[in-house]
């Protein structure tokens, strides 16, 4: 099997795109900033790559596309290239002392020729301070210069920013497509609706499946739910004793306020039809959800789902998890008991 590179790979995932960018660079009319914003497994790494290969090819083919063989191709897929500058976070956030590199990176000339590209993945974890620091930088690019920003979030990503790229939305894996490979990857059934609303990539629901991770997220969510339904104070005590201690780092986080924000949308959507319960992100809890569902009306509905989708903005913005909690659940109940 031949092995798969980063042009293979978005030319399979983002193929409109992979022409688009070609035929971009082959007039001569790349922009200087992009937000690639896409969903992991979607290919905008593969894609940025890609654009970045294309720049700096020795021998592009007939199709417009990068070789990905010569000497050039081969130093940039090594990350060995001194004008393609790549940032991913170091841990949980890009840290400072990334920021400062590439601060100091902007404001340089390239070394080897007249073009230089930055591509800066998960630009969401970067920290306020540090985005508008960079934008200047974006504003007034030093020489031939090309910026990609990538994102899982662009609702995550400052106004300023958004305001001075253009963003470039990569098309979602079909549902049918990963549906069908997470069963080939033996996800079980129960899980497989509820990973498709998560990632779109088979290699990041393995990650969330191992060691049963996803199963007991979604058994603790479902009797934190369950209370809320209800009306029970519990459900304020389960976030302590059961969905804070699934959240070891700000990923999970992000992934435990996800997995709320679907279960509450799972009881939207019974709202105005039956939907099968192997088309719930949490089908052992159908009858809780749809029972609600039926209680509370529209609007009501409608608030506490505004109020899940509220949360990963909360998170982003540095306060505490389990307080972003426990306030949620306060106003859910709220609402319930109205």
């Amino acid at each position: 099997m031949t092995e798969e590179t980063p042009i293979t790979t978005a030319q399979r995932l983002q193929p409109q795109l992979v022409a688009h960018f070609m035929h971009l660079i082959a007039d001569h009319r790349l922009a200087h900033a992009y937000l690639f914003n896409g969903m992991d497994g979607t290919g905008r790494q593969a894609l940025a790559e890609t654009v970045a290969l294309r720049l700096f090819c020795q021998n592009v083919g007939a199709d417009g596309r990068p070789c990905g063989q010569c000497t050039e191709c081969r130093r940039i897929m090594a990350g060995d290239h001194p004008d393609v500058v790549k940032v991913v976070p170091d841990g949980q956030r890009i840290k400072v002392d990334q920021v400062r590199y590439l601060k100091s990176e902007f404001t340089k000339s390239a070394v080897e020729g007249n073009q230089k590209i930055f591509i800066i993945d998960q630009m969401e974890r970067m920290t306020t301070g540090a985005a508008n620091s960079l934008l200047k930088f974006i504003e007034e690019p030093v020489g031939n210069t090309v910026a990609l920003l990538l994102t899982a979030n662009k609702n995550l990503i400052l106004p300023t920013i958004l305001s001075r790229t253009q963003i470039v939305d990569l098309l979602p894996v079909p549902a049918s497509k990963l549906a069908t490979a997470l069963e080939a990857a033996g996800v079980a059934p129960s899980q497989r609706y509820l990973l498709a609303t998560l990632t779109e990539s088979v290699t990041a629901a393995n990650d969330l499946v191992a060691d049963d991770w996803l199963g007991t997220a979604q058994t603790s969510i479902e009797h934190w739910f369950t209370a809320c339904c209800q009306g029970d104070e519990r459900a304020f005590v389960r976030v302590q004793t059961e969905l804070v201690p699934l959240a070891a780092n700000r990923d999970r986080q992000r992934l435990v306020l996800d997995m709320i924000v679907q279960i509450w949308h799972d009881a939207l959507r019974q709202q105005s039809q039956e939907v099968a319960a192997a088309d719930l992100a949490y089908p052992q809890v159908a009858q809780a959800s749809r029972q609600i569902a039926q209680r509370l009306p529209t609007d009501r509905l409608l608030a506490i789902l505004t109020l899940t989708l509220d949360t990963p903005g909360q998170l982003a913005g540095n306060l505490n998890f389990q307080n972003i909690l426990e306030a949620l659940t306060l106003e859910i109940l709220t609402q319930i008991a109205r």
